[in-house]
């Protein structure tokens, strides 16, 4: 009861609040949630210790690690606050504070007639990405588990509906994702998370690791393209939405070796991407605690 009024509130109030005093809140909490030692901290630290001996960063990035991780709470609570003010998002909004790279990326898959599937990692304000496209008239449908809190599941849902996004979770399957693509629709799958169902090994940032095999699976069922994108900052507190290439299946290939295909390259563009915007990697639990050892130097073939 008290939680939810909570949200409420919450929802009321970020609306109103000015970019510069958001940015403030956003920081005063972040600081406060980092300066206590907790799960979501240690797994951060670790992540990033890996990633820095796994030879994919530059030295002087590797030298920051402490200010990576302080930065990337930031980004997050930036995240929440511009989540609960996603009402104030008004068309001269979408104008002034989104940019666009790469849609003809976008609109090349689309022209096939078999959708498009996505697939991002935790970077920016996914979020606000897909109430952008959304904006501008995609059908975007997206899968998704529990955000921020159980109590605010649904919430969270209402806020994407509100915005005519679709909404599934992976216990629904593909049957929702398919009938979306077969419509030439866009089904975003963030798949550096830990919301699916069923998995490949692949290497990541100098291991292996558990990484989803939805992106794959639907290609190969729909034969629609796998799109790598992101969301990213701008330096002027905008944001951007950017595509940064594309997979199609291989159907004359068994289906077993072109799963792995496509989830290997789905991991190296998002390696690719996190290690360029790694402060505002947004994940929160260990990737490789399992994993035992130092991560081996970049392969020949990585991004």
């Amino acid at each position: 009861m008290i939680q939810g009024l909570l949200i409420q509130a919450a929802l009321a109030l970020a609306p109103s609040l000015p970019r510069s005093a958001s940015e403030s809140l956003a920081r005063a909490t972040a600081r406060l949630a980092y300066a206590f030692p907790s799960k979501r901290r240690r797994a951060v630290e670790s992540n990033l210790v890996w990633i820095a001996e796994s030879g994919r960063l530059t030295a002087d990035r590797t030298r920051a690690l402490d200010r990576t991780a302080r930065s990337i709470f930031e980004s997050y609570h930036r995240f929440v606050l511009e989540y609960l003010a996603q009402g104030s998002l008004d068309s001269r909004a979408l104008d002034t504070r989104f940019r666009f790279r790469g849609m003809e990326i976008l609109y090349r898959a689309l022209a096939r007639g078999k959708g498009a599937v996505v697939s991002a990692p935790h970077v920016g304000n996914w979020e606000l990405a897909g109430i952008a496209l959304a904006r501008l008239g995609f059908r975007v449908h997206v899968v998704t588990g529990v955000q921020f809190h159980a109590r605010f599941a649904g919430s969270a849902r209402l806020l994407k509906e509100r915005e005519r996004i679709l909404v599934s979770t992976p216990e629904e399957g593909f049957r929702p994702l398919l009938r979306t693509l077969g419509c030439s629709g866009i089904v975003v799958l963030l798949t550096d998370g830990d919301v699916f169902v069923r998995s490949l090994e692949t290497e990541f940032f100098g291991c292996r690791v558990p990484f989803p095999v939805g992106p794959a699976l639907l290609a190969r069922r729909s034969g629609a393209a796998i799109l790598h994108a992101h969301a990213e900052r701008s330096d002027t507190g905008g944001h951007r939405v950017v595509f940064d290439g594309a997979e199609l299946p291989r159907p004359e290939l068994p289906l077993k070796q072109d799963l792995h295909r496509l989830t290997r390259r789905v991991a190296e563009i998002q390696e690719r991407t996190i290690a360029a915007h790694l402060d505002e990697w947004c994940i929160f639990r260990p990737l490789f605690s399992s994993v035992s050892g130092v991560p081996a130097g970049p392969s020949p073939d990585a991004a």
